[in-house]
């Protein structure tokens, strides 16, 4: 196979991925870098040319394998190999959505790795997998005072404008996963209308400081907005826009 070949080995077990880089390279394939997680990962797909990406499904930190194979295909369209220790493998939807050129158990036989790799990449440049435009995203990665944070979007409340920043309120169950003390909003250093643009059409921009996720309303009585335990006021002229963007069911 080309040296021309460059993989990306995402893999926290260091000996595991010094094995495979070794190993491919001895086949004559460039090995782009080793990443341990999803930051490293990204990095490396910015920095280098990257072909094709060998992936854990079970990475250690927030993000997983999916969610950085998601990542790396929004960078640049490549196919995407799996590994798993995980006995059966359950496919799911989340696997699905980045439709993976392949998968491999472990431990890894590195003569299989090499015949998927080429299957893959073969695949790949004769067009048979789906383009870029289906792969969509469970996450959304803000810049904190903790880095690159991934927040659920389905589990986003609202965001709320400050300044040039913007605050995400969140369901309890998101703010426990992120270790946010007391239900606490996460701080964005980025503004409101560049976090909106990234967001799908569920998200309603009731006013200029409020982006509220309409899948959460709980209640609307007179000028104010529930979102579960929030509270929001309907600025004058926007409580119709909202009630069009809502299946009402008026009385008669």
């Amino acid at each position: 196979m080309s040296t021309a070949i460059n993989i990306l080995i995402v893999e926290n077990d260091i000996l595991l991925a010094t094995n495979i880089k070794l190993s491919l390279e001895k086949e004559g394939i460039g090995i782009a870098g080793i990443a341990s997680n999803l930051e490293n990962a990204v990095e490396l797909m910015k920095r280098c040319d990257v072909d094709l990406a060998l992936i854990d499904i079970e990475l250690d930190g927030p993000e997983d394998g999916i969610i950085t194979a998601s990542e790396l295909v929004r960078i640049k369209w490549i196919p995407i190999i799996y590994i798993t220790g995980n006995t059966p493998l359950v496919i799911g939807d989340r696997i699905k959505r980045t439709f993976p050129a392949a998968f491999l158990q472990k431990p890894i036989r590195m003569k299989e790795l090499q015949v998927q790799i080429e299957i893959a990449l073969h695949n790949f440049n004769e067009g048979n997998l789906p383009s870029p435009s289906k792969i969509e995203t469970e996450h959304i990665f803000l810049p904190t005072v903790n880095g690159l944070v991934s927040v659920k979007i389905n589990e986003i409340l609202y965001v709320k404008a400050e300044r040039i920043n913007a605050q995400l309120f969140l369901t309890q169950t998101e703010s426990k996963r992120l270790h946010q003390n007391n239900g606490s909003a996460v701080l964005a250093f980025v503004n409101k209308g560049r976090i909106a643009s990234r967001l799908p059409s569920q998200f309603f921009e009731l006013s200029r400081s409020f982006l509220v996720n309409l899948s959460h309303v709980t209640r609307i009585d007179g000028a104010t907005l529930y979102l579960q335990a929030h509270s929001i006021p309907i600025p004058d002229g926007r409580r119709k826009a909202l009630l069009e963007r809502l299946t009402v069911v008026k009385n008669s």
